[in-house]
């Protein structure tokens, strides 16, 4: 059985669409991330396809995995893009994503980048505050201009996820609650500057189940009516990302059913806007690292590796779970090892008791699932 379906063993040796994990480690070093483009095109093509007649639009998700490549293949693809910071719609840009089908989120934009975005001629600022909104109504008057803005909405819905990932629970500091939203669609209906183009909300990351994407769907419908009861017209309405990948066997997001509900729900003259990053490229990166030292500690089992917690965070911040795979076929009984890296905090595990065969220094493994929030949330530490 293949570790992913980019992945397979040719001989003794772990490839990727071909290409000996030995070789390229030889070539670039470790530790790296290797990528595959086969995969995140059937990824696409796993979001399109179920809502075929339906105004779709995918706007990626920058932050999951900003890499030139990557965002030049979606380019190709007809993909938008989704940025939260003047970096990402540089690099959004640099890509060649056509400014209005780039799509500024955020909770915290400064006036800087919101100027560079409004000059540009971006799809959308979608606001998160009262202040924000405010700002944006100055801007307009400044440069007399009619600034496109959506509003994101906080609908107080907690997801199954790592609290740390729910973006759209109460508590939370992003968007507008109910009180807040009626506002903000009081004074955009009473300014000539700010004209409403959509409705956003975002839930939060790695999320398997439907139910509270419906749940959102309502919430969205609900306030479209409320906005156009004010003659205010929306023309997108965005669920935001989020939609969760398999790392540990678990069931992806079912995308054919949330499509079967949508499509007999979709108001006429609407767009609806996805945003999927991990989606469509987590399980299309892998993280080559090679084994330093074995070593034992008070009856505990280590593989020291060249990949650190600077390299992948998740497991630190999250504990997340990745799947390890030595490049090379090895034999022997598993033993249970935890797997760290050479960072000097005890928080660098990157995998925990886990059961691996015989590893030697100079062999090879690779963290499956690390095309999103793997590179993007490295640092320089150590």
């Amino acid at each position: 059985m293949r570790p992913l379906p980019w992945l397979y063993l040719s001989g003794d040796t772990l490839c990727a669409e071909g290409l000996p994990l030995t070789e390229i480690a030889d070539r670039f070093g470790t530790p790296c991330y290797v990528y595959s483009a086969a995969r995140i095109l059937a990824n696409v093509r796993r979001f399109r396809e179920p809502f075929t007649g339906v105004p779709l639009k995918i706007h990626y998700a920058v932050k999951a995995n900003p890499l030139g490549a990557i965002l030049r293949l979606l380019v190709k693809e007809g993909l938008g893009a989704e940025v939260v910071s003047g970096g990402e719609l540089y690099r959004a840009l640099r890509a060649g994503f056509p400014p209005n089908e780039i799509l500024f989120t955020g909770v915290g934009k400064t006036r800087e980048e919101l100027l560079r975005a409004l000059e540009k001629g971006v799809k959308a600022i979608v606001v998160e505050s009262l202040a924000e909104l405010g700002l944006l109504r100055d801007i307009a008057r400044k440069k007399g201009k009619t600034v496109p803005v959506a509003l994101r909405i906080n609908p107080a819905l907690a997801p199954p996820t790592h609290p740390h990932l729910a973006t759209g629970k109460k508590g939370s500091k992003f968007g507008f609650d109910r009180e807040g939203v009626e506002e903000a669609l009081v004074n955009i209906a009473r300014d000539r500057g700010l004209r409403l183009v959509g409705l956003h909300l975002h839930l939060g990351s790695q999320i398997n189940r439907l139910e509270p994407y419906l749940a959102a769907w309502e919430y969205l419908l609900e306030l479209r009516r409320e906005a156009e009861r004010m003659g205010l017209v929306v023309k997108f309405l965005d669920l935001g990302g989020g939609f969760g990948i398999s790392y540990e066997g678990e069931r992806a997001f079912p995308v054919e059913e949330l499509a079967a509900v949508i499509r007999n729900k979709m108001p006429e003259g609407t767009e609806l806007v996805l945003e999927p990053g991990r989606a469509l490229v987590g399980d299309a990166g892998i993280l080559l690292t090679k084994v330093l030292y074995t070593k034992h500690v008070h009856g505990r089992a280590y593989i020291v590796v060249d990949a650190g917690m600077n390299d992948l965070l998740r497991p630190a911040l999250y504990g997340a779970h990745h799947r390890l795979v030595p490049v090379r076929r090895r034999t022997g009984a598993p033993v249970k090892v935890d797997v760290v890296g050479p960072i000097c905090e005890n928080a660098d595990v990157l995998a925990a008791d886990r059961e691996l065969p015989p590893l030697q220094p100079g062999d090879l493994l690779a963290i499956l699932d690390t095309g999103a929030y793997g590179s993007s949330m490295s640092s320089q530490y150590n």
